[in-house]
């Protein structure tokens, strides 16, 4: 026992804690990340052939020097176990010729020094590439033919040894080609797994960006409005009603907000709560008109032929630019249409510039980068910019996310959409 562990697990536990760090070794220094049980199955293989060789010599009284050359043959494996790399012509030259040597000097009927040779191949076939690994193959039937013509091996033997370097060298071939190609999966599972992780945080930074924007805007005009009545002496009521109302939309604000970040510790079987769709933009609308702001909506088509990835996308840009109109221009009135009609359907938002943005032709803000992000995830054509003495945003749906038409065709482009100047700010 030692401190409460008994001796025997104790050795298996450092022998382990050793095999996986000769492990890690072998991998920083370029070698495939096998499982710990493969390099120690091969290197026992190696050790056990080699104290079969050295008793094999035991009763003919060359013990001594067959030993030393059998260490010698094992020092490229001992070098690896402290986790340096031995080449493969070192492993050709001490392995080989120390094998080669000992099996000249002091023969022995069925020996069995040439299986070292095989687990040698094997060994490195596994952990070089394959233009390496052919040459140690090559050299290594070399040095059995060469066996051979020096009357140390049987012509009959050395094709059953040959036989045996073939085939270790094509497991050792095959195992590594697998385990690279489960390191590459492994990575590209991993970098799936990050893009997927980091789409899904974007996904929820925009929600909590359009939810927040959109409550925001829709408190400020409240406000503003409650202010004005009681600057300028009105009805003191419509001021309460005012702040009540941007009362109402910060709460619920604040539950939506919760229930979007909520979605971040579910697990994969959460169920996530009702998206808006195109049906849900007229109650939209009608909160912004609640607060004060002018806009003129209309939809034609039916809104149930819209997807629900479509659906959602079109209502949060709606959201946003009608968010930008209340914080920039609130004065400007603004045209909402949705054409669904057709294939493919469009969305246009239209609004009056304001002064400063007439007179610096450069608008500011930010939001237009989401709203272009979202079109493109629906693979739908986005452009936004100065019209003229207004600011339009246009959306152009893919074909097939509306209603079917009669006449088919390729996806056309809006013909304004060339004509918009892109860019990355919000409308004034």
């Amino acid at each position: 026992m030692c401190d409460g562990v008994p001796i025997p697990r104790l050795g298996v536990v450092r022998a382990l804690s050793l095999a996986h760090g000769m492990k890690d070794r072998w991998v920083a220094n370029g070698y495939p990340d096998f499982p710990v049980w493969i390099p120690l199955v091969i290197d026992s293989g190696a050790f056990a052939a080699a104290i079969v060789a050295v008793a094999q010599r035991a009763g003919s009284g060359d013990l001594l020097p067959a030993a030393a050359l059998v260490a010698l043959a094992l020092v490229p494996w001992l070098t690896e176990l402290r986790g340096r790399v031995a080449p493969w012509p070192v492993f050709v030259l001490v392995t080989g010729g120390a094998s080669a040597v000992l099996m000249v000097r002091y023969p022995v009927d069925y020996d069995f020094v040439p299986f070292l040779l095989v687990l040698m191949v094997g060994h490195v076939g596994a952990c070089l590439p394959m233009t390496r690994s052919g040459a140690t193959l090559a050299a290594t039937a070399g040095v059995l033919g060469g066996l051979t013509w020096a009357d140390a091996l049987p012509g009959a033997a050395a094709a059953i040894w040959l036989a045996g370097l073939m085939i270790g060298w094509d497991v050792g071939f095959i195992l590594r080609a697998l385990q690279l190609r489960i390191q590459t999966q492994e990575s590209e599972y991993a970098a799936r797994e990050r893009q997927i992780a980091l789409e899904e945080r974007q996904r929820i930074a925009r929600e909590v960006h359009d939810l927040v924007a959109h409550s925001l805007s829709v408190t400020m005009l409240h406000l503003t409005a409650a202010r004005r009545d009681l600057e300028d002496g009105s009805d003191v009521a419509e001021a309460i009603d005012a702040l009540k109302d941007a009362e109402r939309v910060g709460r619920q604000a604040m539950a939506d907000v919760r229930s979007t970040v909520g979605l971040l510790s579910q697990g994969a079987g959460g169920a996530e709560p009702p998206t808006p769709q195109v049906g849900d933009v007229p109650a939209l609308v009608d909160s912004f008109r609640a607060a004060g702001l002018d806009v003129d909506y209309w939809c034609r088509g039916d809104v149930d032929e819209v997807p629900a990835a479509t659906g959602l996308g079109l209502y949060r840009i709606v959201q946003e630019s009608l968010a930008n109109v209340a914080k920039h221009a609130p004065g400007s009135r603004v045209r909402v249409r949705v054409a669904l009609s057709r294939d493919p359907g469009t969305l246009t938002i239209r609004n009056a510039l304001a002064r400063e943005a007439l007179s610096s032709g450069s608008p500011g803000g930010s939001g237009l980068t989401g709203m272009a992000a979202r079109a493109d995830l629906l693979g739908a054509t986005f452009a936004a910019g100065p019209d003229g003495r207004e600011w339009l945003v246009e959306v152009g749906l893919p074909r097939g996310d509306t209603a079917p038409v009669a006449t088919g065709g390729l996806r056309c482009p809006l013909p304004r959409l060339a004509q918009l100047r892109r860019t990355v700010v919000d409308p004034a």
